[in-house]
């Protein structure tokens, strides 16, 4: 019993008291061995509970970090290591600044050790890396004392960039909608003041009126159209049908443009190719990208249209002749709203939606989208789609 007992002191509870009598030693014995049973069973749970906190503390995608009462580091999990590019098992026991050089987030820590409540706070940073996060850290009591601090950090660079989209939205899109309401009001206004009844001003009044008029309406079908390929309505109508037969269509359809500029446009395409895709919102791309690509080239200028074989995919490439776009615009051109010539594009009568939606179009049939170009130097738009 005595050999027993020592063991259960030194922490194995597998062993158990063999002992047949019915006195007061045999109770001993029973009543030792059931709490060797359950200690052992505690153990266990306690164990798998920690497993399980483990594996909740390794894998969340917020960082957490444990400090205790003086402020240095007992724990923090893989999320944190990625943030900061530190390792656990080099800053356990280390005060908090000396393992990660930020005063913000230090700060923090020392009030919540200090006042013994909870702060919450949003800090940006620069290194290692350039994010935005929302700090939340709370004190850890024992026997209401303070015994730590536990702080979240919670990444939301996304969520404030997607604020910045949506405000430079609807800012884009009040402009775009003030411009042409304040001329038809301006317009209407002098109509209205007795210049309706100068034959020789009311028509080129009336016409300036009618052409923003179609602007605010060309936007307007824009935006539903974006709204609509941004939801999760929409289905694909997809269909079997040939490439260079179809770009030739849309390619008839700009046949007053290109003679009035004298641009010579080739369509290279095998006959042979087919593709598997919504013929609508292929022909709307299409559409798109020659239009631009007659918009903005110089006068007597070139177009080809081409494809090339990019294993999985089919690429197919619009080349111009044209201005070109400069290197500092390349990487937002198919922002909405984002114009490299603000007046040009839309003195052409650009929305500056277009490209937005191609890009939509184009990445819900599965493909990507993309442009090469140098400024004065033309530009080559391309776009692939899965291959049949």
């Amino acid at each position: 019993m005595i050999d027993v007992s020592r063991r259960f002191a030194e922490g194995d509870f597998s062993r158990r008291i063999v002992c047949t009598s019915q006195d007061e030693i045999g109770q001993l014995a029973s009543t030792l061995n059931k709490m060797a049973q359950d200690i052992e069973t505690k153990i266990g749970e306690v164990g798998e509970h920690n497993q399980q906190l483990g594996a909740i503390f390794s894998s969340m995608i917020e960082g957490i970090i444990v400090v205790d009462k003086s402020g240095r580091i007992a724990s923090i999990n893989p999320t944190i290591e990625k943030i900061f590019d530190i390792k656990r098992k080099d800053v356990e026991g280390k005060h908090f600044l000396e393992a990660v050089r930020n005063h913000e987030i230090s700060g923090i820590i020392e009030e919540v050790l200090h006042a013994g409540s909870g702060v919450s706070s949003e800090i940006s940073l620069v290194l290692p890396v350039q994010k935005i996060f929302q700090v939340n850290a709370v004190p850890i009591f024992d026997n209401k004392n303070i015994s730590g601090c536990l702080v979240v950090i919670h990444d939301i660079t996304e969520i404030r960039r997607l604020e910045t989209v949506r405000s430079d939205f609807i800012a884009n899109v009040s402009h775009e909608l003030k411009t042409p309401l304040t001329s038809i009001k301006g317009f209407v206004e002098t109509l209205l003041d007795g210049a309706l009844d100068e034959k020789e001003n009311s028509h080129e009044f009336l016409k300036i009126v009618y052409d923003h008029a179609e602007r605010l309406n060309n936007l307007v079908n824009d935006l539903l159209s974006l709204s609509y390929l941004e939801s999760k309505d929409i289905i694909l109508k997809k269909s079997v049908f040939n490439l260079r037969q179809q770009v030739e269509e849309v390619i008839l359809g700009f046949g007053s443009q290109l003679k009035k500029k004298n641009i010579k446009i080739s369509d290279e395409i095998p006959h042979n190719i087919s593709i598997s895709a919504d013929k609508n919102r292929i022909v709307q791309v299409l559409t798109n990208f020659i239009d631009n690509a007659i918009k903005f080239n110089r006068e007597k200028g070139t177009i080809r249209i081409l494809n090339e074989d990019a294993g999985a995919k089919m690429k197919i490439l619009i080349e111009d002749s044209g201005v070109g776009i400069p290197e500092k615009d390349i990487p937002r051109i198919f922002e909405r709203f984002y114009r490299v010539d603000k007046a040009r594009s839309r003195e052409l009568g650009g929305t500056g939606l277009g490209l937005s939606i191609v890009k939509h179009i184009v990445e819900l049939h599965g493909g990507e989208v993309g442009v090469q170009s140098s400024e004065g130097l033309g530009s080559k738009f391309w776009f692939t789609l899965p291959n049949k």
